[in-house]
């Protein structure tokens, strides 16, 4: 039980911290330079949001279970 509860708090923070890096990367070069819509840097932040609400709903989940 203890080790499902250990396994889900690893994953979303492992998948907080990728989903960080890449959002903040995407709004950093979004407020430095004009690209177009949908450019790949757009696609990196709709990717990084996407993977922050992910891993909220793991780390969610596994409050739950304690």
């Amino acid at each position: 039980m203890l080790s499902m509860k250990i396994e889900n708090v690893v994953l979303g923070l492992l998948v907080l911290m990728f989903a960080v890096i890449l959002f903040v990367d995407a709004i950093l070069v979004t407020l430095n330079q004009s690209g177009i819509p949908l450019s790949a840097n757009d696609v990196k932040g709709i990717t990084g949001f996407t993977f922050i609400l992910i891993a909220i709903l793991i780390l969610i989940k596994a409050r739950e279970k304690s």
